[in-house]
């Protein structure tokens, strides 16, 4: 049975920066590919030239028909007429209502798609669905509270254009106390049941407590990369993304033009409505280079926490790499025949621009 966290649309704009996955994918050209879907930014972002299949996998869904939409626009739009349809900044700031009922009218959707998009825009009279996931809603609701305890100050740290002047302010000037007694309140359990998870949150198997964890995270941020560049901290702040500089990779030109150009050569584009383990099993034996997990086993327990990897283990190539995720819980899992290369792309790991996960890279080397 799908849990209620995982029954409806969760994601729209995205909750990890795949800026991370995007450059490992530009290192190694992988051709065979399978991704937890999610909001789909987390995996269109993979599509490039050489690949032959994409495999987009999740339990719920309306998180594949977005990740529908998403290919779809990539392959019929233009770069400024995508970020327009998505409200990306800078077009965030127009009515686009008219052009993105048009836009949408002319896509080759599947009826199920099209369907289930066409109710969702009508209920939103056309405006962008960027921010309309649960996940989003609920940072939109921080930012809230963020505004109210700093006040008219409170998007400070959003004005520097270098690492080194926004370490200084937050050592000096940032106002830590609001900030912690925010965190104290809003980053613990209790709290995002009640907003996002219903029951479904995760128990969290790391040391220290939710606060130590948060802080500990937004520091990390706060310290390695600009928060002006950061959509979560955008979120967090803003409730939005606030500028061009804040976009996700998926609305950067570069990655569009790659997205644009592996779907035009050929790439197989596959939704596949399972669980990670069947998806995984429905591919070819000994196929995939490359598995994006997200922070799914997070949720895993007992045999199925234990076994995943050594069940992933048909499907992959020798020397097929997986990026795990891991939120508040790290797996605890059966690693033979794998290798942990993660120390190989610490920088990346360094500023990836969430930071509320635990990054771990494996490389399979076989049995």
């Amino acid at each position: 049975m799908v849990k209620k966290y995982f029954s409806d649309l969760n994601y729209t704009l995205g909750n990890e920066d795949t800026t991370l996955e995007y450059e490992l994918v530009r290192k190694l050209s992988p051709k065979n590919i399978l991704s937890i879907a999610g909001s789909g930014s987390r995996v269109v972002p993979l599509i490039h030239k050489g690949a032959k299949n994409v495999y987009c996998v999740d339990v719920s869904r309306p998180q594949l028909f977005i990740t529908e939409l998403r290919k779809v626009t990539i392959e019929s739009l233009s770069f400024h007429d995508y970020l327009a349809f998505w409200g990306f900044p800078p077009y965030a700031a127009y009515d686009y209502a008219i052009k993105r009922r048009e836009i949408f009218k002319n896509l080759d959707l599947s009826f199920e798609c099209k369907d289930y998009f066409l109710k969702v825009f009508g209920e939103m009279q056309w405006e962008s669905i960027l921010y309309m996931g649960k996940w989003e809603r609920t940072f939109a609701v921080f930012a809230k509270v963020v505004q109210k305890f700093f006040g008219k100050e409170f998007d400070q740290l959003f004005k520097f254009h270098n690492v080194s002047d926004q370490i200084h302010y937050y050592n000096n000037q940032f106002p830590m106390k609001k900030w912690k007694t925010l965190l104290f309140i809003l980053g613990n359990k209790s709290v995002f049941n009640a907003l996002l998870y219903k029951g479904d949150f995760i128990k969290k198997n790391q040391p220290g407590t939710h606060f130590n964890y948060y802080f500990n995270a937004y520091e990390n941020l706060i310290t390695h990369s600009l928060a002006r560049e950061s959509f979560f901290m955008n979120l967090c702040f803003f409730g939005k993304l606030d500028h061009e500089d804040s976009n996700t990779i998926e609305a950067k030109e570069e990655c569009f033009n790659s997205m644009k150009e592996g779907i035009e050569s050929g790439a197989n584009i596959n939704y596949v409505n399972e669980d990670l383990l069947s998806a995984s099993k429905s591919v070819p034996e000994g196929s995939l280079d490359f598995v994006s997990l997200s922070d799914v086993p997070s949720y895993f327990g007992g045999d199925l926490e234990k076994d995943y990897m050594q069940e992933l283990k048909p499907s992959l190539k020798v020397g097929a790499i997986v990026v795990l995720r891991s939120y508040l819980r790290v797996p605890e899992s059966n690693l033979e025949g794998y290798v942990d290369i993660t120390p190989k792309y610490g920088q990346l790991i360094a500023t990836e621009k969430v930071q509320m996960y635990i990054v771990q890279i494996f490389e399979y080397i076989g049995e």
